[in-house]
């Protein structure tokens, strides 16, 4: 079984936290995470796993914007200093699984390594709220079951990684890896991505986030650049599915890939999901 370190970095995720921790956890990955200056009770949140799989947690200043750019250079250095045979580059919104039922996601890396690949791509299945819903609670998991196929391109996610392929995703802003010999697996994961978990989180989240220079001189951030109190209003969509069974990541609809987020929708229902998007 190779070792698996996931890397995570927040900034106020306490409706988040405890779930990412401990999934990571028991899909046999060991967890690093790295806080932005939290302020919502998030650290003390985290601090209980700490020798119970969290190996540390690292500061990264807030400077009052939002800088993917520092966040993946600080994932760079502790990936440069670890000793683990895989790395996962995930979000605290996101719950990175294998669509076999019963396999962890180390035992899915192990194979993927069995068969001699480097990197594993990841289907992104986007969880949203119906409009009027609110989801902003600790049992997320189980009563927000409406989600679509997020993929404007293929492969998009190259969120895991052996470490000494000298793999980077600092160019592709933590989309694809670059720099080395790659040799993505044809077996494609699961990451369940819970976006957002009620209008009022929503408008939160994005309405007033400022993103770094460093970031927007990347050419990062295109669709999210675009929201406004308008079009970030919770919607639905043709190709949306409902998962029947919350805990099962087998059972996931792949059939209709949509092109565009939520906000990108026309109003008040999409009906062409081929939109293109980043």
């Amino acid at each position: 079984m190779i070792r698996a370190l996931a890397l995570i970095c927040v900034r106020n995720e306490a409706v988040h936290i405890e779930r990412c921790i401990r999934h990571f956890i028991e899909s046999g990955c060991d967890v690093c995470l790295i806080d932005n200056d939290s302020a919502d009770g998030t650290l003390d949140l985290a601090r209980q796993f700490l020798g119970h799989g969290l190996l540390d947690i690292h500061r990264l200043p807030w400077t009052g914007t939002f800088s993917l750019t520092k966040q993946l250079e600080a994932k760079r250095a502790i990936i440069a200093a670890s000793q683990y045979d895989w790395v996962v580059h995930a979000d605290a919104d996101e719950w990175l699984v294998s669509p076999i039922e019963g396999q962890t996601l180390a035992e899915a890396l192990s194979t993927a390594d069995s068969e001699g690949f480097n990197v594993v791509n990841f289907h992104e299945c986007v969880f949203v709220p119906t409009p009027g819903a609110d989801h902003y609670h600790i049992d997320y998991v189980e009563t927000m079951r409406d989600y679509y196929f997020f993929q404007p391109f293929y492969p998009r996610l190259n969120r895991a990684w052996r470490r000494d392929a000298v793999l980077d995703n600092l160019s592709k802003g933590g989309h694809i890896v670059s720099g080395g010999s790659i040799n993505l697996s044809p077996h494609d994961l699961i990451l369940r991505h819970y976006i957002v978990l009620s209008q009022a989180q929503a408008n939160a989240k994005y309405l007033n986030r400022i993103f770094s220079a460093e970031d927007l001189e990347s050419g990062w951030h295109g669709n999210r650049r675009n929201i406004n109190a308008m079009n970030l209003q919770l919607k639905t969509q043709p190709a949306m599915r409902r998962l029947a069974q919350p805990l099962n990541h087998s059972h996931f609809d792949l059939s209709h890939p949509v092109r565009a987020h939520f906000w990108e929708w026309p109003a008040p229902q999409c009906t062409d999901p081929d939109v293109t998007s980043e």
